[in-house]
């Protein structure tokens, strides 16, 4: 094969190449344009030979400093973009700009330069490259940040918080009752119910302010620069406003609500994942007080706690709590009995009982009211998923409720058709291996909006003396 035809061969298996190839002389003028560089740029071969190649394919801004690289080249002999691989933006023949990736080679040919470069248009790569960035670090189906992003941005913003000697809010976010609506509606307007809830919530926080879904129905807020509790207490009142305006998913009869707590982070030396269950424990305190509101921890509150649990009660207080409700230590076979009454009474509710878990089953041992015919006896039983108890210690609902008509969770279950229960208070009786043996509740026909927590620590308390009598 002589050169001609060696020279011939060559450019028909350029022309074809699947890579734009381009060449241009010293002068910057084009002298080589396959078929490729026609089809992404938009040029033909015959309108684009001959043209100066700054005004063909460079975008008006990166012209100066293509030219000043040329020059750079032509006058020392060095550059950084010739024999390896980079990505710049180029422009079409419609304007359209549009990312490549492009390596570039030259040879000296009688004194003068050639520059020959292979070109890709990498438009449909970068777009992939992002999706795939987007999710790294956002939540597919609410487009907020996801848990991965959140576990590696904590750190940062604590670190953050040490330097600038403000503190920073952590808030720990769920839909209140989101299972019940999630069987009640389909799995498909549970998800469009989580997309308005992240929408809402991102309405109603600074832009700076972090927020991820960590998965489910729970949410995570990081705010950082916080100069006092009322800042943090601010946000999470506009939060709890604006989720009670109501017209969910387009106008449906929905009553959403959210539980929230905040854990606010002083600057010590801990781990991030501590400050997340600080958070996380301060939701559910917020649950157990009616839901549809928030609760505020800081360390020092845990460390009080701590503290306080580290010494156990006096005997002395438990008999003076005991002679607070008349009971009395005499009361033989019908301690318990004696001490559901005495309970009951102190809290102007109508019904009490004593229940155990086995099997399954909620069987009632103990039952006290203010009238001849409660809905329950003694010896009855019922399961232990359809039972207000078991929901309450599951976390599904909160161990004071002022009003269970106001509750989806409650008014779904089977028994409210039965029972027409309004306020109901419930605690677990722990035995002291730590098993529980079953419950502790009472509940009223009337809705009582005076129960609050000191009630349920009096429920706690009877809770202990019963488990120390079983």
């Amino acid at each position: 094969m002589n050169n001609q035809n060696q020279e011939q061969r060559l450019r028909n298996i350029l022309f074809n190449s699947l890579d734009a190839f381009v060449g241009v002389d010293h002068n910057g003028l084009i002298t080589e344009w396959n078929q490729q560089a026609a089809n992404i740029f938009g040029w033909s071969q015959d309108e684009a030979v001959g043209q100066n190649m700054d005004e063909i394919i460079i975008p008006e801004r990166f012209r100066e400093a293509h030219q000043q690289g040329m020059q750079r080249f032509l006058q020392s002999g060095h550059t950084e973009v010739l024999n390896r691989r980079i990505q710049l933006e180029a422009k079409r023949k419609n304007g359209e700009e549009f990312p490549i990736e492009m390596a570039i080679t030259y040879i000296l040919n009688s004194d003068s330069h050639e520059f020959y470069a292979f070109i890709q248009d990498i438009s449909s790569r970068k777009v992939e490259e992002k999706k795939l960035r987007f999710l790294a670090s956002n939540d597919p189906l609410t487009g907020v940040r996801n848990r991965s992003y959140f576990n590696a941005n904590l750190p940062e913003a604590m670190a953050r918080s040490r330097r600038s000697d403000k503190s920073l809010a952590l808030m720990y976010l769920d839909v209140d009752h989101f299972k019940s609506i999630n069987d009640s509606l389909g799995h498909e307007a549970g998800d469009l119910l989580l997309k308005e809830f992240a929408s809402r919530l991102k309405g109603k926080l600074r832009e700076a302010d972090i927020v991820s879904r960590l998965g489910g129905d729970e949410f995570a807020v990081i705010i950082e620069g916080i100069v006092a509790d009322d800042d943090a207490s601010k946000v999470a009142t506009n939060i709890i406003q604006e989720l009670n305006q109501g017209n969910w998913l387009g106008g449906a009869n929905l009553k959403i609500t959210s539980s929230i707590g905040i854990a606010i982070y002083d600057g010590r030396a801990i781990e991030s994942d501590k400050l997340v269950a600080l958070a996380d424990k301060a939701m559910y305190m917020a649950k157990h007080s009616g839901r549809n509101n928030f609760k505020i921890l800081r360390f020092e509150d845990i460390e009080a706690s701590i503290e306080e649990k580290s010494h156990p009660r006096a005997p002395a207080s438990i008999l003076n709590t005991k002679s607070l409700l008349s009971v009395q230590q005499k009361s033989g076979g019908n301690f318990l009995q004696n001490t559901l009454s005495a309970l009951r009474r102190h809290l102007d509710m109508d019904v009490a009982f004593i229940s155990h878990f086995h099997d399954g089953v909620r069987e009632f041992r103990f039952v006290d009211s203010k009238d001849m015919s409660p809905p329950i006896a003694v010896g009855d039983s019922g399961s232990l998923e359809d039972s207000y108890c078991q929901r309450v210690i599951d976390g599904r609902l909160p161990e004071i409720i002022n009003d269970a008509f106001e509750l989806p969770e409650a008014m779904n279950m089977p028994v409210t058709a039965l029972v027409p229960v309004r306020a109901h208070m419930s605690v677990p009786i722990k035995l002291s291996d730590g098993k529980i043996y079953g419950t502790f509740c009472c509940f009223s026909y009337t809705p009582d909006q005076t129960l609050n927590e000191r009630d349920i620590s009096v429920m706690h308390v009877f809770a202990d003396l019963i488990s120390q009598h079983l």
